[in-house]
């Protein structure tokens, strides 16, 4: 296995990856911290949305949900039978020199992209007409009449 020599040697993590020239590749292995890592998810989404996701809405909605001003978005999990894998920067990477292994001797200084979760799918957002239901009952619960606007 040959790494391109435009990249840096013993250098991982992300930024390795981007760097992979078509027909190349490079070692991957383990981060020290991988594990389940429920708390990581992915979510792939136009740019333009990003601000909103930061907002947070009603908690009692079953599903989660992204209001805009024009538009509500469900957001819903996709399984993928893929392996993606997330590879955190090189600052938290490892390098294959370092290994105490003898059979990886042979590729001392190869870039090593160190992989922390394995990612079962990712989170999309799909447009969704908005739930009104919350908003009936409360006009409901006061209703405004022609006789309350004249007194």
């Amino acid at each position: 296995m040959e790494i391109e020599k435009s990249q840096p040697y013993g250098e991982g993590g992300a930024e390795a990856i981007l760097n992979v020239q078509p027909n190349t590749s490079i070692f991957i292995a383990y981060h020290h911290l991988f594990g389940p890592h429920d708390d990581l998810m992915l979510l792939e989404l136009d740019e333009m949305l990003l601000p909103d996701i930061l907002n947070q809405r009603d908690k009692s909605y079953v599903d989660a949900v992204l209001c805009r001003q024009s538009k509500t978005y469900a957001v819903k999990f996709v399984g993928t039978s893929n392996s993606v894998f997330l590879i955190p920067p090189s600052n938290l990477s490892i390098s294959l020199g370092a290994s105490p292994n003898p059979s990886e001797k042979d590729h001392e200084n190869s870039v090593v992209a160190s992989v922390i979760k394995v990612v079962p799918g990712s989170m999309e957002l799909v447009k969704v007409a908005p739930r009104l239901d919350k908003l009936k009952l409360l006009l409901s619960e006061n209703p405004y009449g022609f006789d309350k606007c004249h007194k």
